[in-house]
């Protein structure tokens, strides 16, 4: 992990701390499913293209308000990344699909508007690698020591609140943009068959749309 990106998680941590210890504000946990859209980019080998496909997402969340109008969010989670590699032959074209499971962390602030009905977000997700794939056309590769286990990626939301009593319904479409290089290895070393789709650097980057119930407490 980058210098920069370490300060940038410390940095996140002693606002919650300040905002914390200084008063008690009102808190709230749930939980939330989606799906996402997240590829990877880099340096691509000749007529080879990627496109990001859809996977699932399903996750908790807990904030805490550190000031009127903007929360600390904490929401660790499990998502799927997906992306078709496409290349082009003498003889057409070939199709491998890369499958990317995470178990990530987005610690994230919140800024209310429109009196709490809505809210953008901005913060740092870091992903803990647990499997990592590619199939199609007779591969079906376990290719996970070419990959870090780690991934720190940035990302800003625009999410909408829907009241409904007593829990709040929420709705978030963000981007997430990986900071740091995927590959640990060249696709080569790990296994050959693989080596005419994947580069030898490359970031994970994309969509995610959730929806969510969160259960409030605390002062208000």
């Amino acid at each position: 992990m980058s210098k920069w990106a370490r300060r940038g998680i410390l940095l996140l941590l002693t606002t919650a701390w300040l905002g914390i210890a200084g008063h008690a504000h009102a808190a709230a946990v749930g939980a939330f499913l989606g799906l996402g859209r997240e590829g990877i980019s880099g340096d691509a080998p000749p007529s080879t293209t990627y496109l990001g496909a859809i996977g699932g997402i399903a996750g908790l969340q807990g904030e805490i308000a550190l000031t009127d109008g903007i929360a600390l969010s904490v929401q660790p989670m499990f998502s799927q990344r997906r992306t078709t590699l496409t290349t082009a032959t003498f003889s057409g074209e070939t199709t491998h699909d890369l499958k990317l499971d995470y178990v990530s962390v987005p610690v994230v602030l919140k800024f209310s508007a429109a009196r709490g009905r809505t809210y953008v977000a901005g913060g740092l997700d870091l992903g803990f690698l647990q499997t990592a794939k590619i199939t199609g056309n007779g591969l079906d590769e376990d290719i996970k020591d070419g990959f870090h286990p780690t991934d720190l990626g940035a990302l800003v939301g625009f999410g909408v609140v829907f009241p409904i009593g007593g829990p709040n319904l929420t709705t978030e479409i963000r981007y997430v943009q990986g900071l740091t290089d995927l590959s640990k290895t060249p696709a080569s070393a790990v296994d050959p068959a693989a080596s005419s789709d994947l580069p030898d650097r490359f970031h994970s980057g994309g969509w995610q749309l959730t929806a969510g119930i969160l259960f409030p407490f605390g002062k208000h």
